[in-house]
């Protein structure tokens, strides 16, 4: 059966292709005239490179910053008043709203530009959305400025979960993906805006509205905390992104698990969000709830999904809020636990 709507998944795309222009009538299901844009933009981003389903994570780490401090511009998204407090040497504070106007103006003088938020969290979310605007040499630290200094550190060692009862939350049972379905529904391009104008509207919209990783703050438009997740749990599709070992579908196994209900997408490869794969099996008309690693994977991939009109919220510190004690238990996943190895405590700046 699976191995039939794999198929199915692959001829509707092409086939719409050849409708598209046609009456209503003749439109391919699981698409309909409501779903038309977003089939155009599907294809628009796929055809400008597919760059979520093919790229790694664009994540630098801190001692990777810290020796092109002199070549890379460094973008600072935290509040000004934060920023004064402590930051990189060299880097400018801008704030998620301007930042789309200050990239798409400066871009072809800079060389790579890495963005900085206090966890990683919110830099991944724009570095997403950056790129997919057409500008490739934007990345993220990882674990933000947490990782420069344990002056900045708090914020995620506050936020690792020692202790969890995992017997009730987690689970090894391996959860099918959906059925596959139509696309979300998107507005209308004007018939005098171009695609590309489309998509750097939709994404400098995305960037003003912001990303909040303040896990103090109840669940935001792209966000979400684990424990308003575990109240909702009922009414959301889960999905969580990363390695095999990270998800574990092997009873036999106590390494590693995953959350009750939790469905396995791989990304980048074997590209899970791509058209021509299992993008489709993402609900169009419920919430979605992704998680990983450590929060900044599941921000990236949900500023894709959110681009494409899914409602998709990311866990905020991923398995280390989760349950840290898993990262541990699997080699593979040890760097993704943020510890005192985590901290370069490289020096920063003081002042505006």
């Amino acid at each position: 059966m699976k191995s039939i709507n794999f198929l199915k998944l692959l001829i509707i795309p092409i086939t719409f292709l050849v409708l598209i222009g046609c009456e209503k009538d003749k439109v391919t299901d699981p698409f309909s005239m409501k779903t038309e844009t977003s089939a155009k933009l599907l294809w628009y981003l796929e055809d400008e490179g597919d760059i979520i389903n093919t790229i790694p994570l664009p994540t630098l780490e801190a001692w990777e910053v810290h020796d092109n401090l002199g070549s890379n511009l460094v973008i600072d998204l935290r509040s000004s008043s934060t920023f004064i407090e402590g930051h990189i040497n060299g880097a400018i504070n801008i704030q998620h709203d301007s930042l789309f106007k200050y990239i798409k103006m400066h871009y072809s003088r800079l060389k790579d530009v890495v963005l900085v938020s206090a966890s990683g969290q919110s830099a991944a979310y724009y570095a997403s959305l950056l790129r997919l605007a057409g500008f490739p040499r934007v990345y993220y630290l990882n674990f933000g400025m947490a990782s420069w200094n344990t002056m900045f550190s708090s914020l995620w060692i506050d936020r690792l979960a020692l202790e969890r009862d995992t017997t009730i939350l987690f689970t090894h049972i391996d959860y099918p993906k959906r059925e596959y379905t139509s696309l979300p529904q998107i507005n209308t391009i004007p018939s005098n805006v171009s695609m590309k104008d489309f998509v750097e509207s939709r994404i400098e919209s995305m960037l003003k509205e912001g990303f909040d990783e303040e896990y103090h703050f109840s669940s935001a438009n792209s966000a979400m905390r684990f424990s308003d997740w575990n109240s909702k749990q009922a009414q959301l599709y889960t999905i969580c992104i990363g390695s095999q070992i990270f998800y574990s579908s092997n009873s036999d196994t106590t390494i590693t698990y995953h959350l009750q209900g939790a469905v396995l997408y791989h990304v980048p490869g074997p590209a899970d969000f791509r058209s021509t794969s299992y993008l489709q099996t993402l609900p169009s008309n419920s919430s979605i709830a992704m998680y990983s690693e450590t929060g900044q994977e599941s921000a990236f991939y949900t500023a894709y999904l959110r681009l494409l009109g899914y409602d998709v919220k990311s866990i905020l510190f991923g398995m280390n809020n989760i349950d840290y004690y898993m990262l541990l238990r699997a080699d593979e996943l040890i760097p993704s636990a943020f510890s005192e190895n985590s901290i370069m405590n490289y020096p920063y700046a003081t002042g505006p």
